[in-house]
């Protein structure tokens, strides 16, 4: 929860600091920037290292960035750059706690029982990104930035009490023994290449973070100067995407999936279509159900894109396999700033109209082209 709250209050906090529509890209670019930067090394780590102390490992960066920017924030000398060093340290402790925590699954589940588990964790990540986001909207006029940040400051303390009394696995055997860090990331470019399940995965990522996912930086600017909303219209807003997200995740945690691929890739697919009509509303209702809709759509995407990669490699591999994953999330970036871009020339709705409406058009035909996006799940033999 604490992660989409922090995203919505710094965009809020950019948008009223500079009304500037690329500025406030910005802050998602720094946030996902870390994606690119460090997936295959953050995949890396989680097969080297046990990944509960990874995932803590990660709990007390935020901690600590969370208090860099409360007192910043309560000094009155908040300035823009403050806010795109923090989303980036954040980013980059997420880029670390995605690998570890995903590949985790795949040591605690069978590979039937995987999408339902990954299909629960994505509805708990997006019940707590509805919550985040009408909580941060919310709370900004009530107690200001500094009590948001106080306020997450206690979520994070405990969320690691809680990680702390996890029980942790059983160590991997292959640890001691590993190849460098380096090594592993020459192994995952080379996974990448020939594991073709897993390069259909990926190409699927690149698209969606390029085209799609770059469409939440410009919600807060459509909701104060298209709809002419105030924070807190703007965190319902915000949270529309999770509310849709958290109904598609639980019913598709209580199917048996069978044709990931086509699930993987029809989910992002209209994604795409309900954000491209979102661009053109003038309406706070109907902005609210399309989002909605994007989120059912983002929910058959984000269940089915780890288990795709967790089962297409071997145990061994499954945290470079969610490394590559990062990796091609580390594209919204470059969606983000060229949609701020495109925005700043000819406003929000236009610039994210003709990023959705060519990422449709692209992806229907990697639909296409890809016959892993059609077709039922193969799973990687277990390595003794």
């Amino acid at each position: 929860m604490n992660r989409m709250m922090e995203f919505i209050v710094l965009s809020w906090l950019v948008l009223e600091l500079t009304s500037s529509p690329a500025q406030v890209a910005y802050v998602g670019v720094s946030r996902m920037a870390p994606m690119f930067l460090l997936g295959l090394v953050a995949g890396s780590v989680a097969d080297r290292f046990p990944k509960k102390r990874v995932l803590q490992g990660t709990q007390i960066t935020n901690l600590v960035v969370v208090v860099g920017v409360l007192l910043v924030v309560s000094s009155g000398g908040v300035q823009p750059w403050h806010a795109f060093l923090a989303s980036f340290v954040t980013g980059a402790a997420w880029t670390v706690d995605f690998a570890a925590r995903r590949s985790y699954f795949a040591e605690l589940f069978q590979p039937d029982e995987l999408v339902n588990a990954v299909s629960l964790d994505v509805a708990a990540l997006t019940g707590a990104a509805m919550i985040g986001p009408i909580l941060g909207g919310a709370l900004i006029p009530l107690i200001d930035y500094s009590g948001v940040y106080m306020l997450m400051l206690v979520l994070y303390v405990v969320g690691f009490g809680l990680l702390i009394m996890v029980r942790p696995t059983p160590a991997n055997p292959r640890t001691a023994s590993a190849p460098s860090v380096a090594g592993q990331v020459v192994e995952a470019v080379r996974m990448i290449r020939t594991t073709r399940a897993l390069w259909a995965a990926l190409t699927i990522t690149v698209c969606l973070n390029f085209f799609g996912f770059p469409y939440m930086q410009m919600v807060p600017v459509i909701a104060r100067d298209e709809l002419g909303v105030g924070s807190t219209l703007y965190g319902l807003l915000g949270a529309a995407a999770g509310l849709g997200s958290l109904v598609g995740s639980l019913f598709i945690a209580s199917r048996t999936v069978r044709n990931q691929g086509a699930v993987y890739s029809l989910g992002a697919i209209l994604m795409l279509a309900a954000v491209f009509v979102f661009a053109f509303s003038s309406l706070y209702p109907l902005s609210i159900l399309l989002l909605v809709i994007s989120g059912v759509g983002m929910s058959g995407f984000a269940t089915m894109q780890p288990a795709i990669a967790l089962q297409a490699v071997p145990p061994q591999m499954r945290g470079r396999a969610m490394g590559a994953v990062a990796l091609g999330i580390g594209a919204s970036p470059l969606g983000m700033f060229l949609v701020g871009q495109m925005a700043e020339l000819w406003g929000p709705r236009a610039a994210l109209a003709l990023l959705t409406g060519s990422g449709f058009i692209v992806l229907n035909l990697l639909r296409f082209a890809l016959p892993e996006l059609r077709r039922a799940r193969e799973v990687a033999p277990e390595v003794p």
